[in-house]
């Protein structure tokens, strides 16, 4: 027996925007995409890090300045903030914390990791900075 009779395909094809079509898919793709501005960003950040262990902290700085990295920063900070929130809203959804016979609402999620968020890089630039 060929295995196309045996395994028949099931699925039909999809077009190349068929994630538009559902506002779920649509919201998986963008954070999805916004992953991609957060792993740019990171490699800058590695490789500002590098030239910093290097002791060029000037031309690290200098290139931070550049309009089209701040430029660039800024919109890899709106897209980290949505994957965040996204990711936090997600979370929430997935594994819900039950509190007696109820069940926590992915928002009350997304709301105490924004504030831990908060919380947390506050601490972190005051380790690094402020002190």
């Amino acid at each position: 027996m060929e295995d196309n009779k045996r395994y028949p395909e099931l699925r039909r094809r999809l077009s190349p925007g068929w994630w538009t079509a559902n506002r779920h898919y649509t919201m998986y793709m963008v954070r999805e995409w916004t992953s991609l501005f957060v792993a740019l960003y990171s490699l800058i950040f590695i490789y500002g890090l590098s030239l910093w262990a290097m002791g060029s902290r000037a031309d690290f700085l200098n290139f931070l300045k550049n309009p089209a990295i701040v430029g660039f920063s800024l919109i890899a900070l709106v897209f980290t903030m949505y994957h965040a929130a996204t990711w936090f809203y997600l979370l929430g959804a997935i594994s819900p914390v039950k509190i007696g016979r109820s069940r926590t609402k992915p928002w009350q999620a997304l709301v105490l990791n924004l504030i831990l968020l908060v919380i947390v890089s506050y601490l972190a630039i005051w380790l690094l900075v402020l002190r």
